[in-house]
């Protein structure tokens, strides 16, 4: 109901604006107007935005997905009153409620109605056409693309080693920076800054106090805890040493672009499976989004093949 309500409360304010309410596209010999296709604009970027920081370049592309949508809306219109689908009369009452809502007074809802150029009526028609738009889309796309648990735990039965909690290292770290411009004394400092904290590591010193004072990074205010980390979440000269080391071991000093690091592995994770009820919600809304698009593509693309579009654009 809320996308339906906000498209036709976009027709109420852009009726003035168009002197002449041009033919876009005919679908089936229905004309589509610019008012129509300007509320589809309105809804994917709020007029507002038109001369702040949207270039004429962007204008254009969502003016093509704008035509793309009214069309297909308007084959879905066709089609669900071709399939006999229907809007009761106390669902059209409702649309017009909440809109009517929207405005702080009758006066200012009438006025609003005056200046689109439309009557009670037309709003009406308006509103039944787009709750007959969103029906057929739940009864053709969404409903048909819902799965069940039943289906989800067999899927996740046969794809197990697809869920996998991949191996993590639980890291901390300390890092003495360098400046790529750096003259080599400069460096040099630096390294052997480095090389006397590890050396008081190796000795026995707090890991989490030295990269509170040391550590150049954001992390030194938590003690250099980097938490779990997957692969492909750190430096890959990190990575390479992390996952080698055992837990309590602390790193020779890596050399990177950024300077001198020092790790210390706290902890080691394995490779583990995820649960079915863990994944569950997740593997439903990755499978039924991918099967509404199928779904949908396959139904736009049978209707298209049915009808007769021109777009005048």
């Amino acid at each position: 109901m809320k996308k339906i309500i906000c498209f036709c409360l976009t027709l109420l304010f852009i009726g003035e604006v168009f002197g002449e309410d041009k033919i876009v596209a005919v679908v089936n010999d229905v004309p589509l107007k610019e008012t129509q296709l300007q509320g589809v604009m309105n809804e994917m970027l709020p007029r507002t935005f038109y001369h702040r920081t949207v270039t004429p370049e962007k204008i254009a592309e969502i003016r093509k997905k704008a035509l793309d949508e009214l069309i297909k809306r308007e084959l879905y219109y066709q089609e669900a009153k071709r399939t006999g689908l229907r809007v009761e009369r106390s669902e059209i009452n409702e649309g017009l409620e909440t809109i009517k809502k929207r405005f702080k007074s009758k006066k200012e809802y009438r006025e609003a109605l005056k200046q689109a150029g439309i009557s009670e009526d037309d709003l009406r028609k308006d509103i039944e056409r787009n709750l007959l738009i969103q029906k057929f889309y739940q009864k053709e796309v969404i409903d048909k693309s819902m799965v069940s648990d039943e289906y989800l735990k067999d899927y996740y039965e046969k794809n197990k080693k697809d869920f996998l909690r991949p191996e993590a290292v639980h890291i901390r770290h300390i890092l003495i920076k360098v400046d790529p411009s750096s003259s080599s004394e400069e460096k040099n400092k630096k390294k052997e800054t480095a090389q006397d904290i590890l050396k008081r590591l190796r000795s026995g010193e707090d890991f989490a106090e030295l990269a509170y004072k040391y550590s150049d990074d954001d992390w030194r205010v938590k003690g250099g805890d980097l938490g779990l980390l997957h692969r492909g979440r750190l430096l890959p000269e990190l990575e390479e040493a992390a996952f080698k080391m055992k837990p309590g071991e602390i790193s020779d000093l890596i050399e990177t672009i950024y300077g001198y690091h020092i790790i210390k592995l706290e902890e080691k994770l394995p490779p583990t499976q995820f649960s079915f009820e863990e994944i569950k919600d997740k593997l439903r809304k990755e499978i039924e989004e991918k099967r509404r698009k199928d779904i949908e593509d396959h139904l736009l693309k049978s209707l298209k093949e049915k009808a007769k579009v021109e777009v005048r654009e």
